[in-house]
Order: C-alpha cells, then structure tokens, then sequence
C-alpha cells in the first residue's frame, strides 16, 4: 500500500482511503477507528490527526457566518476515546448529536449517552464502581499506556458524582 493510505476498523467493508477521503467519509461517524500505513503496518491514528473538525450545525458543513476555531473535546463512547476538534456553539448542540457535555460553559469532555446507559447497567447490575467502569473506554483505546489517553479527569469526577446520584436515586425509586 502507498504511504498515507487510511482504513477504517470500524467500517463494515475494506475500505482504503487517502488522509482527506477518510475526513469527508467519515463526516458524519466521528467515532470510528482509522489506522494509516507506514510503510511496515497500520499504526492507531485519529480523524483529529488527519484535520478532521465535526461540526454540529449546517449539516455538518462549517457556518458561513462564523470564523473562529474549534475546541479541543475528549469523547467517550463504548469502545474508546477520541479527542476531536469540534465546532459547538454551545451545550445543547452537545446534546443534540448524543453528548453529555461535563460543563454547561466550556465543555472539555463529553460521553455518548450509550455509554452512560451503559454505565448505569453495570451499576445497578453488576455493583461495577463509575471509576473502574471508565476504565474500560481507557483500556479499549490503549491497553499498554492507558493514562495517555485523554480525559480531563477534574471533568470526569463531575460526572461519574452526577452518574452515581442518578443511580442511587433509580435505586431508592425501585426500593420504595
């Protein structure tokens, strides 16, 4: 393969891309996996490294009316963390697209609400605490250095206090 040829993990099909063709393939699935040969193997690469910016209004297409540049979030999900540059006007475009935002100011990190659900199954089924539970999307995007994964861990401690109080409260409703 040539030098700067991209794949896909995720991907259902074999799909070689260049650096650019895998940005605009993957517009719309932030969350996938990409690997880019190097002449020898497919080494772990993200879509922030090859200039991809998700952004959350116009159809995923930049606003005409609005310069400026995007935000550096770290976003888990089930399988892994990803840290992408993301155009966000505020919050609740977070929410729209499926992210619960850490702050409602300057959101720095974000979960997919499947991995909350996900969460709150290991909880209350498993007694799984949210700290060893999160340790898990960590693992899954580097098991040999998994505390260079990005996460705002004073972000983390916020939400993980949230998540807990919304189980403990699913749990007393049950019990009552």
């Amino acid at each position: 393969m040539a030098e700067g040829t991209c794949c896909c993990l995720t991907c259902t099909s074999d799909h070689g891309w260049c650096g650019s063709c895998i940005v605009a393939s993957h517009q719309s699935l932030p969350f996938h996996e990409i690997q880019m040969w190097n002449n020898k193997c497919f080494d772990d690469t993200t879509l922030a490294n090859q200039e991809f910016i998700w952004y959350m209004s116009h159809g995923g297409k930049s606003c005409p009316q609005n310069g400026g540049t995007p935000s550096l979030i770290s976003t888990t999900a089930i399988t892994v963390v990803h840290s992408s540059r993301v155009f966000t006007y505020n919050h609740l475009q977070l929410l729209h697209v499926g992210l619960f935002p850490t702050s409602t100011t300057r959101p720095r990190t974000a979960f997919t609400f499947e991995v909350l659900d996900h969460f709150l199954i290991d909880a209350f089924e498993c007694k799984t605490s949210a700290m060893s539970f999160f340790k898990k999307p960590r693992w899954l995007t580097n098991n040999v250095f998994m505390y260079t994964v990005p996460i705002n861990e004073s972000s983390d401690s916020v939400i993980l206090d949230l998540l807990e109080y919304k189980l403990i409260s699913r749990i007393n409703i049950e019990n009552s």
